[in-house]
């Protein structure tokens, strides 16, 4: 195996050791052992360059992690070796397996967590988002914080024309799965009547605002944010703060009467 080759198995080992929780040193002991095959403690202990109670210190952790153990010979003469890094493998995989189920388990119960979060004397919490990869993350996040209906108000034409059709039609998909309705009070726009046509089939109602002076920004409000999107720059603004979410939701339903 060429230096390169081996400085990639090596960098690769150790990442997946770091991930399943080891420290340094019971890496160090991991990769010296996997080189040097079944080994006397006092063979190991050389090559680290640390004591053999040090050695047998470590080695009983790496037990603790299932990598590691002795030979079935006498207590004198045992010879100590990892195991397989298939198992290594293993472990990963189920470890993946169990941080998926959590995602899962989070994402579903994260609008209820929230209800249960209260801001009382916390402050406002504002934060600038800018870009487009930024921008998608917040309005993703939008459906996964949501339990009761959104507000969006502004210019559909505009957002959707930065975030793109494909974006929208990929949040539409995950708000309908969640069973999530969005009243919406947007600008007229041929993107604003394609919106409207498909009402009945996307939990969505929608309304359009006529007025005599046009915008290219909007808002929507969810949970107890609102953000203020700004699609020209592109930035948007986040706002965790329910007497400004309670402001802005006030005005969109005095808008909304008025725009039936």
């Amino acid at each position: 195996m060429d230096k390169i080759k081996q400085k990639e198995v090596q960098d690769s080992l150790y990442t997946s050791l770091k991930e399943l929780g080891l420290t340094d040193l019971e890496i160090n002991l991991y990769s010296v052992s996997l080189l040097l095959g079944p080994s006397p403690i006092s063979v190991i202990a050389e090559h680290l360059k640390i004591s053999r109670p040090n050695v047998y210190k470590i080695i009983k952790t790496l037990e603790n992690h299932g990598l590691a153990k002795f030979s079935e010979k006498g207590k004198y003469s045992r010879t100590f070796m990892v195991e397989s890094p298939t198992l290594i493998l293993d472990k990963i995989r189920t470890k993946k397996a169990a941080l998926g189920q959590l995602d899962h388990q989070i994402v579903n119960q994260l609008p209820d967590l929230l209800a249960l979060y209260q801001q009382g004397g916390k402050e406002t919490q504002i934060k600038v988002i800018q870009g487009k990869e930024q921008y998608l993350k917040i309005f993703n996040q939008s459906v996964e914080e949501s339990k009761q209906a959104m507000e969006f108000f502004g210019s559909a034409q505009d957002f959707i024309g930065f975030i793109s059709w494909q974006e929208e039609n990929n949040w539409i998909k995950k708000r309908i799965k969640k069973g999530l309705l969005i009243r919406s009070l947007i600008l007229p726009s041929s993107d604003a009547e394609a919106l409207k046509s498909t009402d009945s089939k996307q939990l969505r109602e929608t309304r359009i605002l006529v007025t005599p002076t046009t915008f290219v920004t909007s808002f929507q409000l969810f949970a107890n944010k609102i953000i203020i999107w700004q699609p020209k720059t592109p930035l948007a603004i986040l706002i965790e703060d329910r007497y400004i979410v309670d402001m802005f939701k006030a005005m969109f339903y005095c808008l909304w009467k008025i725009s039936k």
